[in-house]
């Protein structure tokens, strides 16, 4: 685990190193001191986000918290499905009793496979 994390989910990010990766509202979850723990991804926040903007940013990964300021996982995933997003989505959430509940409602919402989730 990289000693500058405050969030363990943030060590699990290594197998995204070389891919393009879109974090969406990312800064506050994975709150590290120093560098970005994946060198070149890009960043926005789920207000920023639309077709366009996904089609210029073309990430392989899109990475987003479980909870965030405002809407959860389930209202992200929803809007990248919606925005024809066919890539991967990796959702990081703090310690929970039952992920694999959670991880199968989110699929459920369409990207079934594509996405995974990391649970502290």
């Amino acid at each position: 685990m990289d000693p500058n994390s405050k969030n363990p989910a943030t060590s699990t990010l290594n197998f995204l190193a070389g891919r393009a990766v879109l974090a969406v509202d990312c800064d506050r979850l994975l709150d590290v001191q120093g560098p970005f723990p994946l060198q070149g991804a890009q960043h926005c926040r789920l207000t920023d986000l639309n077709g366009e903007f996904l089609d210029r940013a073309a990430p392989d990964y899109v990475i987003l918290p479980l909870f965030a300021g405002g809407y959860d996982a389930m209202t992200a995933v929803a809007l990248l499905e919606d925005l024809g997003y066919r890539g991967r989505i990796v959702v990081l959430a703090p310690f929970l009793p039952k992920p694999d509940l959670v991880e199968r409602e989110l699929r459920q919402i369409g990207p079934g496979t594509r996405l995974v989730l990391i649970s502290a």
